[in-house]
């Protein structure tokens, strides 16, 4: 309970500081984008890169990973299982797109984009479901994984999260907070989803 309170405080602090522009804050955002614009601008091979892993790890193929590992776990007559992966799947969605509608943060402008994307800015959709879907796959698999592979899935689950959010950064299309503010959501999701399984 502790962690997950701890988590929501994070989530609400962050968002908290998006909404009403909180200067120190946004000069951060500011000038984490910067650096990484210019840099992106510099170096096209990075933005090869970080475009094919942003658009490998899109948040629509991630849902469609976890619905099939949901309709797989319901007909394994694993239905607790199942249900709660998407159940927790459609909440993440549902918060998300809530949020961008009701926070309509601008995504950055630049006069010299290295990408594009649509919609809202906070949170980041490819934060938020990458974190959501690392950690709902790891907490169903754990129990059948022997020590070693949870060591290596713990690692996973939080390394992908990580490279996808600083995808969004370094193309340019989120901000900082926006990333930060995906992960944290998604991990009060998770968390909450978890405790109302137990």
């Amino acid at each position: 309970m502790t962690l997950l309170v701890l988590l929501a405080v994070a989530a609400v602090v962050v968002t908290l500081a998006v909404v009403t522009s909180f200067g120190p804050v946004l000069a951060v955002d500011h000038l984490v984008a910067d650096g990484l614009h210019a840099f992106a601008l510099a170096h096209p091979w990075f933005v090869t890169v970080v475009q094919v892993w942003t658009d490998v790890f899109q948040p629509l193929t991630l849902r469609v990973i976890l619905i099939a590992v949901a309709a797989w776990l319901l007909w394994r007559r694993r239905a607790r299982a199942g249900s709660w992966v998407l159940v927790t799947t459609v909440l993440a969605g549902l918060v998300e797109t809530g949020m961008k509608v009701l926070i309509g943060r601008d995504r950055p402008h630049w006069t010299d984009p290295v990408s594009h994307a649509v919609g809202a800015s906070f949170p980041s959709g490819h934060a938020l479901t990458s974190a959501m879907a690392c950690a709902v796959l790891l907490i169903v698999a754990w129990p059948a994984l022997s020590e070693r592979a949870r060591r290596v899935g713990t690692v996973v689950a939080v390394a992908v999260p990580v490279i996808t959010g600083f995808t969004r950064l370094a193309l340019g299309v989120h901000y900082l907070t926006d990333v930060v503010g995906g992960w944290l959501i998604a991990a009060v999701i998770v968390a909450a989803m978890a405790r109302v399984s137990r």
